[in-house]
């Protein structure tokens, strides 16, 4: 083996395994993001409380926000602005077929922008309903573009002529996509046919976007087990 083809592996063996790691990035943290909003929201006001020497911090179920993106106006938000972020960074920086780097630079972009432009607050002003418009858009484009991950990308490898994905990861990719879709929908509906008091007591999106979120995380870190050279 020459010098060359020593040098020409290493660096493929070093593309496969990066490669395979940023897909399990993606859902480890997506996995990790409803989770540990809500815990760490709720613990640290009872770490506060302590502090104080007061008792005012609700309980575990009171201190749920009405979505994942409340929680920017929590104990949670470095949490949930980082976790978007780290999003934006590993869907850019996606590179494999042509069609995952359109998708995932456009979910990418859109998750930066769901961190950086907050939900609207309760009694918004202009500016804040013009922001919270935006983040809402963005967030659609982001999920939207997860379920595309699912149900077109993930089932087949564009790199080779002949599909190598199992046909039981096939069907599991789009399951995973199909209910992303299916959250979404059911987002849109009951944002249309439940007034705001009903939808923030039952937490109505807060659990919509946990399901689409463990979704695509169980998706990709599925996915980061392709061509594992190990």
């Amino acid at each position: 083996m020459t010098a060359f083809s020593v040098t020409d592996w290493l660096e493929d063996r070093w593309f496969v395994r990066s490669h395979l790691l940023l897909r399990r990035l993606v859902g480890a943290v997506g996995f990790a993001l409803p989770v540990l909003v809500v815990l760490f929201g709720w613990s640290w006001g009872l770490v506060v409380d302590a502090a104080d020497g007061t008792d005012t911090a609700p309980g575990l179920w009171d201190s749920l926000q009405s979505s994942i993106s409340g929680y920017y106006y929590t104990y949670s938000a470095n949490i949930f602005v980082g976790a978007q972020i780290a999003f934006a960074v590993f869907l850019v920086t996606y590179r494999y077929g042509i069609w995952e780097r359109r998708v995932g630079t456009a979910a990418g972009v859109a998750s930066a922008v769901v961190g950086l432009c907050p939900t609207t607050p309760a009694d918004p002003t202009a500016l804040q309903r013009l922001v919270g418009g935006l983040h809402l858009t963005a967030a659609a484009v982001f999920f939207v573009g997860m379920a595309v991950f699912c149900l077109f990308l993930f089932p087949r490898d564009p790199a080779v002529e002949t599909n190598t994905v199992p046909a039981g990861r096939q069907r599991l990719f789009r399951a995973c996509g199909i209910v992303i879709v299916v959250a979404l929908l059911v987002a849109v509906v009951g944002g249309l046919v439940l007034d705001d008091e009903v939808r923030d007591r039952v937490r109505f999106l807060f659990w919509l976007e946990s399901v689409a979120v463990f979704a695509f995380a169980t998706a990709w870190l599925v996915k980061g087990q392709d061509l594992d050279p190990s």
